[in-house]
């Protein structure tokens, strides 16, 4: 299934079925602005062991209507993701469980939950920005079955060529510090070692 045929799915789907869906009790009473413990559900956020974030301005296309609406909604309650973060196959189930969440919570949190219009852009924003999937053959070579098993544990398996060979270290650390922070069972520091020098292997293999 290519990324165009997912974006044009959801993108007529997601107005109708995660927005009726999901819509909260119309019924419902909010709490005066003033009365609502917005700040008690971030700081809950903060100390779940959540990454930290991307800062807006290093979000694709920082200044466009899909960046600025992805920031709005998803910095209510915790940092910011990177649209890398997950693949065009996994954003939907990610964001709708989200939207879920939001909309589940009590009346007296002040926690934007986005419409029907706003749904779409963010799900073509991050589709348009979404991990790069590996192949189906991984170049070979030592530490590929290291990556594998590793990386596997959170999200599919990046394209090695989606980062430069003078990136990967960097993002390897990140990863691993995010499996610290989420209680995910993490490499060793000789297992990041060998995923980086695979990925910095792989990420000049010819497609």
């Amino acid at each position: 299934m290519t990324r165009r045929f997912v974006r044009l799915t959801i993108g007529f789907g997601a107005a109708v079925l995660w927005a009726t869906a999901c819509q909260p009790p119309q019924s419902e009473e909010r709490a005066p602005a003033d009365q609502r413990p917005t700040s008690d559900l971030v700081a809950a956020s903060a100390m779940v062991g959540l990454p930290a974030g991307t800062a807006p301005a290093d979000l694709p296309d920082p200044a466009s209507e899909g960046a600025l609406t992805f920031e709005k909604y998803c910095s209510a309650c915790h940092g910011i993701p990177s649209p890398s973060a997950h693949s065009a196959t996994d954003w939907p189930v990610v964001l709708r469980r989200m939207w879920l969440r939001t909309e589940g919570l009590p009346a007296g949190y002040t926690v934007p939950v986005p419409d029907a219009r706003e749904r779409v852009i963010i799900v073509n924003y991050v589709l348009d920005h979404a991990m790069q999937v590996a192949g189906t053959e991984l170049p070979a070579g030592p530490g590929r079955d290291l990556f594998t098993s590793t990386c596997n544990r959170c999200h599919e398996l990046p394209d090695p060529r989606q980062h430069s060979e003078q990136d990967w270290a960097a993002v390897v650390i990140r990863m691993r510090q995010h499996m610290v922070q989420m209680l995910r069972q993490s490499p060793a520091q000789s297992e990041v070692q060998d995923i980086i020098l695979y990925l910095e292997r792989a990420s000049k293999a010819e497609s």
